[in-house]
This record gives C-alpha cells, structure tokens and sequence, in this order.
C-alpha cells in the first residue's frame, strides 16, 4: 500500500506540475516507469506506465497491461481531480484537470474503455510544497486524488 500511494502521489505531483493530465504512459525501454492500478469498466489491471512527460509522445504514449489482462492501452483523454474531503458534507474540489488528445478527434472510430484510479490521503501527498491554498484548507487535510483516463484497449 506504501508504493501505491507512492506512486499516486508521484503521479499527482507530477501532474499538477506539469499539468499533463498523466505523467506519459509506458514509453521506451530506458525512461523511468512504474505500475499504476487501474480500474477499467469494472475490471482490475496493473499498468506499467513511464514516469516522464517529456519527449515526442507528451504523455499519449501506450499504456501496457502487466497483471490482470493482456494488451495495451492508448489514451485518448486524461482527467485528474484533487478533492479535500475535511468537510465530509462539502467536499472541496481543489484541482481538475481534463487533457483531449488530438482535440476530441483521436481513435475517435474505436471502441473505448474509461480507467480510474484512487488514493485518499493527507493533502500534502498530493501536491507540490510552496502551492497556494484556499484558505480553510491545510496540508493535513484528508483528500482524494483521482485519475480518469479514456483508452481504446488493444490485444
């Protein structure tokens, strides 16, 4: 559970850093990568994804499927949200985020799966020390980071 929210929380940092949407999904070979849990139209998969935005992909690279299935995915559009949730009555969204590959217009003739992810937390996991809050809201706060990414599934 410790590198999952590790892992999570990399992803938020990075992505509210470069705000991509995702840190590039599985790339070349020497780029650093990680897995990511992924829930996708109700089934369990593990993806190893590339931990770096930067290069001629910018992060619409392929995602490939390490445990749960087989295949690949291609993401098409990224959403990521961070919610503090200190108020369980009134959740404040903080940070949301949406990313469209290719304008809404890529692999738009090909069925698509919707993947999501989760990780609950103090704030402070989740995003980048010196970023200005809202007053009210405290590192400590509990929060829920959430990525939603749309990909067309691939054998």
């Amino acid at each position: 559970m410790h590198s999952r929210t590790k892992s999570i929380g990399a992803l938020a940092a990075i992505t509210i850093t470069v705000g991509a949407g995702i840190v590039g999904l599985a790339g070349r070979a020497e780029a650093a990568q990680m897995t990511l849990p992924l829930t996708c139209d109700g089934q369990q998969l593990t993806v190893r994804v590339n931990t770096s935005n930067a290069g001629p992909n910018g992060g619409w690279s392929v995602g490939q499927i390490v445990d749960g299935g087989t295949g690949h995915g291609i993401p098409t559009k990224f959403i990521t949200t961070i919610v503090d949730n200190k108020d369980s009555d009134n959740p404040v969204t903080l940070f949301t985020f949406e990313r469209v590959k290719g304008g809404g217009h890529a692999n738009q003739n090909q069925p698509k799966v919707t993947c999501s992810t989760s990780e609950t937390g103090a704030l402070g996991k989740f995003i980048e020390p010196g970023t200005p809050l809202p007053r009210g809201i405290s590192l400590s706060d509990p929060a829920t980071f959430t990525l939603t990414v749309t990909v067309v599934r691939q054998p």
